[in-house]
């Protein structure tokens, strides 16, 4: 008994100290700036907009800062999105209209152990305001995903996968994977100029649902403006396709 007072010290303690002391030091204030600039040129909104306030202020002063104690995280109402399980993050996010959807940009990460030494995963996120969407994930096909199917189903977590006409859709069938619960519901949705478009495009990320947003992730980090023009760019056309 006398050590469960060291072991929680050691295990929940020292990690909210260690963090701490990466917040003081590494300054997100500067780290915002660049997203911050580009957001003002291109007359988007930042999902917080109390940040662009907070410039310049040291990670002490932020920790005084009433205003940033109740950050929106863009990645909370994503949880339940195939793919981004526990995504953590999203403070640093804006949104802009994009034919007429609003569309939340940002960088998040997940915990898994998908890299050698299972540290997080980040991804470039944008989530496409769009309710009563059918329950669906589609990506194309990789080493990566075969190994998690094969671990969902070591653990019972398998999702349903919909086979798509392979005689209509060589090219799709052979480089991409679709999941859902309600293969019907998805099939009529995913059109043949859907797949067409999907064929053609050969896009790297994943394209998921949930009740209120269609979302579209990559690996990696979105850091500068050609990050962000680019991945907007993409957004777009699969918004031009799909919705």
């Amino acid at each position: 008994m006398k050590y469960i007072g060291l072991l929680f010290v050691l295990g929940v303690l020292l990690p909210m100290i260690f963090g701490l002391f990466r917040f003081l030091l590494g300054n997100p204030a500067k780290k915002a700036s660049p997203l911050i600039e580009y957001v003002q040129k291109k007359g988007y909104r930042l999902v917080n907009p109390s940040i662009s306030q907070a410039l310049g202020s040291s990670g002490l002063e932020l920790l005084k800062n009433p205003t940033l104690r109740n950050l929106t995280y863009a990645s909370s109402d994503i949880a339940d999105i195939d793919g981004l399980d526990r995504p953590s993050g999203g403070w640093l996010a804006f949104t802009c209209n994009v034919r007429s959807k609003e569309v939340t940009v940002f960088n998040c990460s997940t915990a898994g152990a998908r890299n050698g030494h299972g540290g997080p995963i980040p991804y470039k996120v944008a989530k496409v305001k769009a309710a009563g969407l059918p329950r669906f994930s589609l990506g194309r096909n990789s080493v990566v995903h075969s190994v998690l199917d094969v671990v969902d189903k070591m653990v019972g977590e398998s999702k349903p996968g919909i086979n798509v006409d392979r005689s209509q859709y060589p090219d799709f069938s052979a480089h991409y994977w679709v999941r859902g619960a309600d293969a019907a519901t998805v099939s009529a949705f995913l059109t043949p100029a859907k797949i067409s478009f999907f064929e053609t495009a050969k896009l790297p990320g994943v394209l998921a649902t949930n009740a209120n947003y269609l979302v579209y992730f990559e690996d990696g980090t979105l850091r500068t403006e050609p990050d962000f023009d680019s991945f907007i760019a993409t957004v777009e056309k699969l918004i031009a396709a799909i919705l």
